[in-house]
């Protein structure tokens, strides 16, 4: 168990999924904790969702994609510490957005590329760690994990 602010966070030790989600607990333990910025979202009635996808990189690659909308500090430098780059939203499968030219409509997105010939064992294993990382953003979330969403692009404003 991981204590933060009072709260108790699970992480079994032992495989690569568990050694995953330390390295993002880990990343984030000077910031506030996902039950306290939670409550800091819900009270500024921010609805932030988390958007999972596959996209086509090029004729060679692609790469899962997380997008998160409606993200403020602190969960803006948590998601930095995680790799996470501000950008404009992808548009869908073929179309990923570009940079961040409208702030106000931006998302934090992280990519997991890979060839499109990778082993697909190694392709599975890469979706476990986009499950995982989306399960661990919805800690962050005022609506839990009904703001994770798997191929469903963010809908344009």
């Amino acid at each position: 168990m991981i204590y933060r602010c009072g709260h108790a966070y699970p992480v079994q030790d032992g495989d690569d999924r568990s050694e995953h989600l330390a390295d993002l607990m880990q990343n984030s333990l000077g910031y506030m904790c996902p039950a306290c910025c939670r409550a800091e979202f819900q009270l500024l009635d921010l609805d932030c969702q988390a958007y999972a996808n596959l996209v086509q990189m090029s004729s060679d690659m692609s790469a899962f994609v997380i997008e998160v909308t409606q993200v403020i500090s602190p969960l803006s430098e948590v998601l930095a510490l995680n790799d996470y780059q501000q950008r404009a939203p992808s548009i869908d499968e073929l179309h990923l957005g570009g940079e961040p030219l409208d702030l106000p409509h931006s998302v934090w997105r992280k990519e997991f590329w890979f060839a499109n010939n990778t082993d697909p064992m190694h392709v599975v294993v890469l979706m476990e760690h986009v499950k995982q990382e989306i399960d661990w953003l919805a800690a962050y979330m005022p609506s839990g994990k009904s703001a994770a969403h798997f191929s469903q692009f963010i809908e344009p404003v």
